[in-house]
């Protein structure tokens, strides 16, 4: 665990960095910021304070995080769980109470994605992510959250398990699973990395098709970020493959289809579609890739499970 209580008692009298100390008590966590473009929100007020790579300072009820393009944080809960806000991400804690050894917690993720490890259950009486379709109960170890404003929220679950919760309905989450939320819930879907949040779409009722490419010699079909042949080819699919069909563009009939942590186009000619009936128009527009720069290390470890490895998912890690 990268913090300890000796750092932590010099955070609180504001003696690693100048930022305002005016989390509210108890202290919570400790934030480290580890890419540029983060903005830290105190309690009860209403600037957005930018904070600058490598700051540190405590984190408390009522704070709100709110990451760029590029910036990511990373909470600590003394040596019992680790929280990491990743770009394009809003993220805020609601309670926190601590009594002897024991802790509640409950944090929203308002918009983005975040990656919670509980490397301690024991410590937590209760820990909760509330997100807009759904709330996360009693997990342990090792989920990703993923909310896209008034659309879907999203779990998976790398190790242990999650409980997830949609009025009176709950659903239980085992390591290598995970679900998307919307109205309803929708189906588990089973994940291997690097398959991530887009494969939460797949249902048992999407269409399937066959990858089998008509150029001669050619043994699989780019998957490209763009509905055409001037876009980033994002990897190939082998011949074979049966894959999830998500949807047809609406303009050059290219299809769409979940790849590695993003979605794909892959041309007709090298799809054979698979009891598929009425498939939905989608803009024929390019997707977008939110990936990381230049993880640190100890963000790889919370990363990989749920992303792959940069050589695995490549498009999704970039380094300056």
């Amino acid at each position: 665990m990268r913090f300890r209580l000796g750092m932590l008692f010099l955070l609180v009298f504001g003696l690693l960095v100048q930022v305002p100390l005016m989390a509210q008590e108890p202290l919570a966590a400790v934030l480290e910021i580890t890419y540029a473009g983060v903005e830290l929100k105190r309690a009860n007020t209403d600037e957005w304070l930018p904070l600058p790579v490598g700051a540190q300072a405590p984190f408390g009820i009522g704070d709100s995080l709110r990451t760029g393009k590029t910036g990511r944080v990373l909470l600590s809960f003394d040596d019992a769980a680790q929280t990491l806000v990743m770009p394009l991400s809003e993220f805020q804690l609601q309670t926190f109470v601590k009594a002897a050894d024991k802790m509640d917690l409950k944090a929203k993720l308002v918009s983005g994605r975040s990656i919670q490890q509980i490397s301690d259950p024991s410590r937590f009486e209760s820990y909760l992510v509330e997100m807009q379709h759904m709330t996360l109960q009693a997990p342990t170890a090792l989920f990703a959250t993923q909310v896209f404003a008034d659309v879907s929220s999203d779990v998976i679950v790398a190790q242990g398990a999650v409980t997830a919760v949609k009025g009176d309905e709950q659903i239980e989450l085992n390591a290598g699973s995970g679900i998307r939320a919307g109205e309803t819930f929708g189906e588990v879907v089973n994940l291997t990395p690097p398959q991530g949040f887009p494969f939460l779409a797949v249902g048992s009722d999407t269409c399937r098709a066959l990858i089998q490419s008509t150029i001669p010699g050619e043994t699989s079909v780019s998957v490209r970020i763009g509905p055409g042949e001037g876009y980033l080819n994002l990897g190939n699919i082998l011949n074979g493959t049966i894959i999830p069909i998500l949807g047809v563009a609406d303009e050059g009939g290219r299809y769409l289809t979940p790849y590695l942590s993003t979605y794909g186009w892959l041309i007709p000619s090298g799809v054979t579609l698979q009891s598929c009936n009425n498939l939905p128009l989608i803009p024929a527009e390019a997707q977008i890739i939110y990936g990381v720069i230049n993880p640190a290390s100890f963000e790889m470890d919370l990363l990989v499970p749920f992303f792959g490895t940069p050589t695995e998912n490549s498009r999704f890690y970039s380094y300056e």
